[in-house]
């Protein structure tokens, strides 16, 4: 009964971007507290990943330019795939398992008048990804954006990618790669891992190395042009290059292991397991995960000038630009300040004099987007303390 209360008229029409969408209500699906759960509609529509189609049309605009091919495999209502083809020229497919969703995403084309460049397809994501290989057309960019994690379909989306194209990956199951489930982290990322003050990175460096040694077991090199954590999940998108070398020299260089100490918090990067660059004398390890940067900064500029660009961007895409644009500079995880001088037992300063201090005494050191409480820098965590 409630597919059908959907199509005799409880539906919406909603702007974003350039895009009109049809949508079920979103007052019919909120929760006690009022506020509306996009799990609970027919089709999956959320409002809160405006940011992240924002970014992503910012993206393909920057590096993709115009007339590419893209498929996105998890498309829900379609419009990213719609927004891609009216604001970046992008022509591509969109496609949902969910009948539903299929029935949505044709209604949306045709609203959006993209029928010449967008397809809709109702088949499994895996199906669709694995079909396209053998189609020899290839892919310029593929979004992955499930519900949950998206292992199940990232072995699939590699083999039609172009040899130098794009892809995106979102993760909303924070909770394995911040090792609030520790099990779960190793079983779905072969990454053992345990609490730590940087959590809301370590999920991310988990994420990336993951996703990247799958890739070069393909022969498939991976470079993060952006990557960053918001609200409820995490996203990367990734330059690719199909090169069995390449691959190899990538998980090479950017894949190896932090060692933590729990009780000074010190942490560094190491490639092997029996290096030690820590006082601790029984460090954590953690990984394998990725150990280089996380985003571009040579193309954070022009991504951030596309996204102004933007009809209606959001300005918290804004605001994650510009943090990444000076984040990118540390390669260190950020450091819970808070807990610093917890555990040293010193009075807490304020944030910003702590940063200006660092600063003054000719290190680097910023906020950091992950944590309001966080502060990225390269001083070791013995001069933060001796300076208070």
């Amino acid at each position: 009964m409630q597919n059908k209360s959907v199509v005799y008229g409880f539906e919406t029409i909603i702007n974003e971007g350039k895009a009109r969408l049809i949508i079920p209500d979103p007052k019919l699906y909120r929760r006690p507290d009022g506020k509306y759960e996009p799990s609970w509609a027919p089709v999956f529509y959320n409002p809160i990943m405006k940011v992240n189609r924002d970014i992503t049309v910012a993206v393909t605009k920057t590096l993709l330019g115009k007339h590419f091919f893209f498929v996105e495999p998890l498309s829900g209502t379609g419009v990213r795939g719609i927004r891609l083809a009216l604001e970046s020229s992008g022509e591509g497919i969109v496609n949902d398992v969910d009948p539903i969703a299929y029935y949505y995403m044709r209604r949306n084309i045709v609203l959006n008048e993209v029928e010449d460049s967008v397809l809709p397809m109702n088949h499994e994501a895996n199906t669709l990804l694995n079909n396209l290989t053998f189609t020899g057309i290839p892919v310029d960019f593929i979004d992955i954006d499930p519900y949950g994690s998206p292992v199940p379909f990232i072995d699939s989306a590699f083999k039609p990618l172009a040899k130098h194209g794009l892809i995106g990956v979102t993760a909303t199951d924070t909770g394995p790669l911040t090792c609030s489930h520790r099990n779960k982290a190793l079983r779905r990322y072969w990454v053992r891992c345990h609490k730590v003050d940087f959590e809301k990175e370590l999920g991310l460096r988990i994420l990336t190395g993951n996703i990247a040694i799958r890739a070069a077991s393909q022969d498939l090199a991976l470079y993060p042009v952006l990557s960053y954590y918001h609200q409820h999940y995490y996203r990367v998108i990734f330059k690719a290059k199909r090169s069995g070398q390449e691959s190899y020299r990538v998980i090479d260089s950017c894949i190896g292991y932090i060692q933590y100490c729990p009780d000074t918090l010190e942490r560094c990067y190491s490639k092997e397991l029996v290096e030690t660059c820590t006082r601790c004398q029984k460090p954590v390890v953690l990984g394998p995960l990725w150990i280089c940067g996380l985003s571009d900064p040579d193309e954070l500029p022009d991504i951030r000038r596309r996204l102004t660009e933007i009809h209606g961007y959001d300005k918290r895409a804004l605001k994650i630009l510009d943090n990444l644009l000076v984040e990118s500079k540390i390669l260190t995880p950020y450091i819970r300040y808070d807990i610093l001088f917890g555990r040293a037992k010193k009075n807490m300063p304020k944030i910003d004099d702590l940063i200006e201090k660092l600063n003054n005494k000719g290190y680097y050191a910023t906020r950091t987007h992950f944590d309001p409480r966080g502060i990225k820098t390269d001083a070791p965590i013995e001069e933060i303390i001796n300076m208070f």
